[in-house]
């Protein structure tokens, strides 16, 4: 493990444990694997076109970071702060992010693969022509005023999770997995009108 450091990305091993560590701003295009990242700090916020395989972040703040363009495949976001944050046209495969801040977070445009989402916060954030594949589980999680505009939510289970409101089009919703609470907030797009 190496702790308390400010690092060059180029100073980056694979198997490597880093904490408290300040990572200063890359110039080259960022390709991490097998790193874990606990209570580190990053001097930059643009890591687009970036690749990310087998990481983990615990308590890392990226509040507003870029990451348009990005690859992230088996990656932990663990009590990450991740307000904001531009994931939009990323391939995401097996990840998981646990109790983490993700509202206003924009994932439009993305494909995900097998991935879970814990005990977070996704309020107003963008899952708008999102391919999900192979199902996404979200447990106790906030959805209110999501965007799903686009996105077929076949094999998406929100059942666990709370929202009031969310945007789709009603062509979308087949096979969401919901529950019965959730039923009544979504039967409005249908056209149902309930008395």
């Amino acid at each position: 493990m190496i702790k308390d450091k400010e690092l060059h990305f180029t100073d980056i091993v694979s198997g490597e444990t880093f904490e408290n560590c300040v990572f200063l701003k890359a110039n080259d295009l960022i390709r991490i694997s097998e790193v874990s990242f606990i209570d580190c700090t990053f001097e930059q916020s643009d890591f687009t076109s970036s690749e990310w395989l087998d990481c983990t972040f615990k308590r890392v703040n990226f509040v507003n970071c870029h990451f348009e363009k990005s690859i992230v495949y088996r990656t932990k976001f663990l009590t990450c702060n991740l307000l904001g944050v531009d994931f939009s046209t990323n391939s995401w495969k097996n990840n998981q992010i646990t109790d983490c801040r993700v509202d206003y977070a924009n994932f439009s445009d993305s494909k995900l693969i097998k991935c879970v989402v814990k005990d977070s916060s996704f309020k107003e954030t963008y899952f708008r022509y999102v391919e999900f594949k192979t199902g996404f589980t979200a447990t106790h999680c906030n959805f209110d005023g999501v965007s799903f505009l686009g996105s077929k939510l076949a094999k998406v289970d929100l059942s666990t999770s709370e929202f009031e409101t969310l945007e789709v089009f009603s062509e979308d919703l087949e096979g969401i997995i919901i529950n019965q609470f959730q039923a009544s907030t979504l039967i409005g797009v249908l056209g149902v009108i309930v008395k």
